[in-house]
């Protein structure tokens, strides 16, 4: 297994950025450039847990700090990679089986092999210092020792910030994550492929649902429908999938025990991870005909899409297609209708909505090998809350959809 990085993108972005390389040590991150996870020690989510260095200089490997518990899991994920580590609070010791001697000799004989000093002890969970020892070493050893950093600063604490400028003080740190966030809106093939199967996956579930879900079904049970699609049609894949729904029922929101009526509408806004790598698609439905009212605000909200769309043309500018889909609701009668962005990048992260976003002040140009799902939410109270929401791959040709399934508002029940 190997990360996902792009090295010469990532040298191509450093150097315009004037960083010597990028120091990562969200867990998130961390798998992204490694393929491999931090260990127990990145659950704490403070910085340490893990380092990661990718020099702007392709011919130096990545270096790799790791807790000790995880370091030959990562060796053996990455045999390439510079690897050091630092000691976490979890004890582990090697013992030999076929052996005479009682247990507890050959388990202290274990320990004495790894050749540990005599005062050596273990922290509660780790040590931010220690950890940050083992990265000034690999820094050192990179020839990077007064090197200008890039750190993800968007992840990391404002204390342990203190902490890294202390223990490093001959490298000037600045912020790393812009260039983190460019490097990773440029997807592989193997990130497109996780997005596709995503989307796949989260088609499946809303065919199950939309077949299956009746009038008196609670809210829990038409996510128990796309959840068992999802399940079904995932069986035998290697990586794990997860989900998350968001859901909303009714011309207003209803509790989660509340049951579907004659007319309600649903939207099922629904993100399907796999791989670490989340999906995200949104489709509406109604149970029997719709009003008149949800007929055309769904209308409403698809002329708008297929407008926007257009506009999703590698060398535009995000803020554009935000103009373009904005102007295309005023001309339907909603000039005062405001919506912060229409949809965002995917991949990997704590949450499916990823930058760049499709907002108006966003000079981002977009480019081929971006993945973006781009959405048209109308949320109105009394009426419906609906989104339409689509993921596209972009080529030099235009948005590639990753969709198959109808945009249209459909009945169920």
């Amino acid at each position: 297994m190997t990360g996902f990085v792009d090295r010469q993108h990532a040298a191509q972005l450093m150097e315009r950025a004037g960083i010597a390389a990028l120091v990562l040590c969200a867990p998130e991150a961390f798998h992204y450039a490694t393929g491999a996870w931090i260990g127990p020690a990145g659950l704490f989510r403070r910085a340490g847990g893990g380092f990661v260095v990718i020099p702007a200089r392709q011919d130096l490997p990545i270096g790799v700090v790791v807790a000790d518990f995880n370091a030959a899991q990562l060796r053996l994920a990455m045999p390439e990679a510079v690897v050091r580590s630092h000691p976490i609070w979890i004890e582990s010791a090697p013992v030999e089986t076929a052996h005479g001697l009682p247990l507890a000799e050959r388990i202290e004989a274990g320990l004495a092999l790894l050749g540990r000093t005599p005062d050596f002890s273990r922290p509660a969970t780790f040590d931010l210092a220690g950890s940050l020892r083992q990265l000034r070493v690999l820094l050192d050893d990179f020839g990077l020792a007064r090197a200008t950093l890039g750190i993800d600063l968007d992840f990391v604490p404002a204390a342990d910030f203190a902490s890294i400028q202390a223990l490093l003080p001959d490298c000037p740190v600045v912020d790393g994550s812009p260039v983190l966030d460019r490097l990773r809106a440029i997807k592989s093939q193997r990130e497109i492929d996780l997005l596709q199967q995503g989307i796949f996956l989260s088609e499946a579930g809303l065919e199950r649902l939309q077949v299956d879900a009746m009038a008196g079904m609670r809210q829990a049970d038409l996510v128990a429908l796309y959840r068992k699609g999802v399940t079904d049609a995932a069986a035998g894949l290697s990586h794990p999938v997860l989900t998350a729904e968001y859901v909303t029922l009714g011309a207003r929101a209803k509790g989660a025990d509340a049951r579907a009526e004659a007319g309600d509408p649903l939207k099922c806004d629904m993100v399907c991870t796999v791989g670490g790598y989340a999906s995200d698609m949104s489709r509406n439905f109604t149970f029997g005909p719709p009003s008149a009212d949800q007929a055309e605000l769904h209308a409403i909200a698809e002329r708008a899409f297929e407008d926007g769309l257009a506009a999703l043309m590698p060398g535009n500018t995000l803020a554009h297609v935000h103009r373009v889909t904005t102007g295309s609701l005023a001309r339907q009668g909603l000039p005062s209708y405001r919506r912060g962005h229409f949809g965002h990048s995917v991949g990997q992260s704590v949450f499916s909505e990823q930058w760049p976003f499709i907002a108006a002040d966003s000079d981002v140009v977009i480019e081929a090998g971006m993945v973006l799902a781009f959405e048209i939410p109308l949320y109105i109270d009394g009426l419906a809350s609906f989104n339409l929401e689509d993921q596209f791959l972009i080529t030099a040709d235009g948005p590639r959809p990753m969709n198959r399934l109808p945009r249209r508002l459909e009945g169920i029940g």
